[in-house]
């Protein structure tokens, strides 16, 4: 009888635990909440980026918006040296802080928003790196993007 109820009780803890975990998987993000997915188009029509995206290709229509979206811890002294070629027309760039109250804490992300203004080819680099007068190394965190604009 005690081992039954053993048993009993560690698959109702199993069961409970399984739920738990997939409660997790279907969760839907809040309202307002920034997407965290790579090369995902939103409801306005915005294509997303991320980390997941460099050195990709992609072909988005003319006048479509774009935000790229990379992680920044600016109170290390890193941040993002970012250039872009005709064709994607700037529109803002924000760094958006971590929700902590810790200092130096990481977890912060930048965000720049582009237009896909012309037709063609258009590219978007960035070098993760000290101030401008430091000397590049070649050991920097890179992220690029080609896009093929129609």
């Amino acid at each position: 009888m005690i081992q039954k109820k053993s048993i009993c009780s560690v698959l109702v803890a199993g069961l409970l635990v399984m739920c738990l975990l997939g409660a997790g998987c279907t969760s839907q993000p809040e309202e307002g909440t920034p997407d965290r997915d790579a090369h995902t188009r939103r409801d306005g029509g915005e294509y997303v980026f991320n980390e997941t995206n460099n050195n990709e290709t992609v072909t988005l229509p003319a006048g479509s918006e774009i935000a790229i979206r990379l992680d920044e811890n600016p109170t290390t002294g890193f941040s993002w040296n970012v250039t872009s070629s005709a064709g994607l027309e700037y529109v803002n760039d924000t760094y958006i802080a971590p929700e902590t109250e810790l200092v130096g804490a990481g977890g912060g992300v930048h965000v720049w928003q582009y237009l896909a203004a012309e037709p063609g080819a258009a590219e978007f680099t960035a070098i993760y790196k000290r101030p401008p007068w430091e000397e590049t190394t070649g050991n920097e965190t890179t992220f690029s993007m080609a896009f093929i604009i129609e």
